[in-house]
């Protein structure tokens, strides 16, 4: 999905008074949420992919891959719910953007090694 895609999809699906400017802000919010805590923990083949800053519309690949594309509706539609002060349309979309973003997390765990950690370093290996 591109940027142009969801914001039409969005506009068409739940109509709004938001700008451009605002669903833009609370997409970079999303994408720069999904690089920090998926893309950058795992290994990755190649060079990382930069974080997305977008600025405006544009024909530009959102980082989820379909099927689990369908996170970014719901985060829009839990945004335009959240300001519109309408809270159980708002946590109807927050349930919804929660599960779609566990599977897109779950799937990314599948196909890319996580980075792993060292938790203890054992420098002598002594039986008491």
């Amino acid at each position: 999905m591109t940027v142009n895609e969801l914001l039409g999809m969005v506009d068409r699906l739940h109509p709004n008074q938001f700008s451009t400017e605002d669903k833009l802000r609370w997409l970079n919010e999303v994408e720069q949420t999904i690089y920090r805590e998926i893309v950058c923990t795992h290994e990755y083949d190649g060079e990382l992919p930069e974080m997305p800053d977008y600025t405006a519309a544009s024909d530009d690949e959102l980082l989820a891959v379909a099927p689990y594309d369908r996170l970014y509706p719901a985060w829009m539609d839990a945004k335009i719910a959240y300001y519109n002060r309408e809270s159980m349309k708002y946590a109807d979309a927050a349930a919804v953007f929660n599960e779609e973003y566990s599977a897109f997390a779950r799937f990314y765990n599948r196909m890319y090694m996580p980075i792993g950690k060292v938790t203890h370093l054992h420098l002598l290996d002594r039986r008491w």
